[in-house]
């Protein structure tokens, strides 16, 4: 059975749903490294939150590990390339938590710039005053916005609710984004830290991010202006912050994340101008249900090898913009996987003409899906979507992506080329409904399902044909399930693929290979585990 080791605290639903899959599920809370190194090797799944690093050591010994976890957005505690050197799946929850987090910045930011939490507690101490906690409006205010990705441009649209003048910082979106959200676009992070009343931070922590709100950078904010950081601890340097706070440069702060985490003594705890939360961007009912929900599923998904939604370290299936993905990944998957056994040589070169409008976006996960197929049973490593591409790297196999937005026959279509020191392989497939079919092979029209034993006869177009393979197949108890033929002329040469419920063995081979007619026989199995 499949096991997966849960070492952070989730929502009840991500168990239940993972448990009634039919997977079992094991849950640790904030268990130790050095336990997690001791309980990995059993299982193939593990899945944390922030307070689990998963790291070398705990891949190293999780020698059945397929798939990793996180129950959140950023994936900073988990080593994403050598989860990726190892052909483990990393996947994450990019989406789910965005309202909260944003929802929160916005708290954060009111809490702060009105002193809610300082005049509370006062009251709450028995005394009423209201002088000394003079707050300032959100309305005309010029908030800077640093990533316009999901929660940023969340937070603008509330921004702009509020009546704000939104500008944003974002090198990696387009402009239309910007449009889309009324944000104007500021191309020097240094203009925007210039300009604004109100900063909140919206990037992922990566090496670039790291420390990139430092005190010279600070320094430049307005004097007088408002941080928030709900993104990711580390990307504002904490001391920098106090201390502009302590000059009174930065009049007000109000802060989500810390570097490290958890953490229960920090100067800017007690500092009076900035409001502090133990990390609740995403501590909202409603963003952990989902966020339960979705990580299971995409557990689910990748731990019984199908295409998972939200990959961090193999190419994103875009289901909005072509919603038959998965099943043209599928397709690519079989095409790889017969396209290897019909190889009889040394392929040079390989080209993937990708043929309908849309389904070119999906080129990178198509030829992960491709190579995924192709290398399966021609290596003792686990290959899948994460490091198919990597194998082909390392042999030295190219594949030319060609992309041809109309076909003259089918609205979408793959098609294979293989060439080499040998006659050249081509393959062609489409999906109709779900379904893969394969519509040409080696030049032979046709139209088949691919799955199962497979066995493609090239042979003399005779007459007797079918019935001297069909009679030699009776014979030795295989059942025929289905039969296509293909021929480009009468009396010419002639394909056939036909589907067994049984793989032949070499003897029916060499049977059907010693006729005077049949000019070859290639036995094709798609019955395999598909790691």
């Amino acid at each position: 059975m499949t096991k997966v080791l849960v070492t952070g605290e989730l929502h009840p639903i991500a168990v239940e749903l993972m448990r009634k899959e039919g997977l079992e599920v094991d849950v640790h809370p904030l268990l130790a490294e050095d336990k997690i190194i001791e309980m990995i090797g059993e299982y193939q799944g593990i899945l944390t939150r922030s307070q689990t690093a998963v790291n070398q050591n705990i891949m190293d010994a999780g020698s059945q590990l397929k798939t990793i976890g996180r129950a959140a957005i950023g994936v900073d505690n988990i080593d994403v390339d050598y989860a990726t050197k190892k052909g483990i799946m990393v996947v994450h929850v990019p989406s789910d938590n965005v309202v909260s987090a944003a929802e929160h910045t916005i708290a954060l930011l009111l809490s702060t710039i009105r002193n809610i939490g300082a005049a509370g507690e006062l009251l709450k101490s028995g005394k009423w005053s209201r002088k000394e906690f003079m707050g300032s409006e959100l309305l005309e205010k010029h908030i800077g916005i640093i990533g316009l990705g999901k929660v940023g441009s969340h937070v603008a649209k509330i921004a702009h609710a509020f009546g704000m003048k939104v500008s944003a910082y974002d090198p990696y979106i387009s402009k239309e984004k910007f449009e889309k959200h009324n944000a104007i676009k500021v191309d020097n992070l240094n203009d925007l830290l210039t300009q604004v009343d109100v900063l909140t931070i919206h990037t992922p922590k990566t090496k670039t991010t790291l420390g990139m709100l430092d005190y010279l950078n600070l320094k430049e904010m307005k004097q007088g202006a408002v941080l928030i950081n709900c993104a990711r601890g580390g990307i504002v340097d904490e001391d920098a912050l106090f201390r502009l706070l302590e000059e009174g440069h930065i009049a007000k702060a109000g802060v989500d994340v810390f570097a490290q985490e958890p953490v229960t003594n920090h100067p800017l705890f007690s500092h009076k101008n900035c409001v502090c939360t133990p990390h609740l961007g995403a501590s909202t009912v409603e963003a952990q249900f989902r966020v339960g929900r979705t990580i299971a599923k995409q557990m689910v998904k990748s731990l019984k090898n199908k295409v998972v939604d939200h990959p961090v370290n193999m190419p994103l299936v875009e289901g909005e913009i072509f919603p038959h993905s998965r099943a043209f990944c599928s397709l690519a998957e079989k095409m790889g996987c017969i396209a290897s056994q019909l190889t009889k040589f040394n392929p040079s070169f390989m080209r993937l003409i990708i043929s309908g409008k849309d389904l070119g976006d999906q080129s990178d996960l198509l030829k992960a899906a491709y190579f995924k197929g192709f290398f399966q049973n021609s290596t003792e490593a686990r290959v899948n979507y994460i490091n198919s591409a990597q194998i082909a790297i390392d042999r030295n196999l190219n594949l030319e992506i060609v992309k041809d937005p109309l076909h003259d026959t089918y609205s979408h279509l793959l098609k294979i080329e293989i060439y080499g020191d040998g006659e050249p392989v081509t393959l062609s497939g489409t999906v109709f409904a779900t379904k893969s079919r394969i519509v040409e092979l080696s030049g032979y029209s046709m139209d088949i399902e691919p799955e199962g034993n497979m066995l493609m006869i090239k042979n003399q177009d005779v007459p007797g044909m079918i019935g001297f393979v069909g009679g030699l197949l009776g014979e030795h108890q295989v059942n025929i399930a289905r039969w296509e033929l293909g021929r480009k002329k009468m009396g010419g040469e002639a394909l056939s693929i036909v589907l067994l419920d049984n793989e032949i063995n070499d003897t029916i081979k060499n049977e059907l290979t010693s006729h005077k007619s049949i000019i070859q026989v290639t036995p094709l199995n798609l019955s395999g585990d598909e790691d």
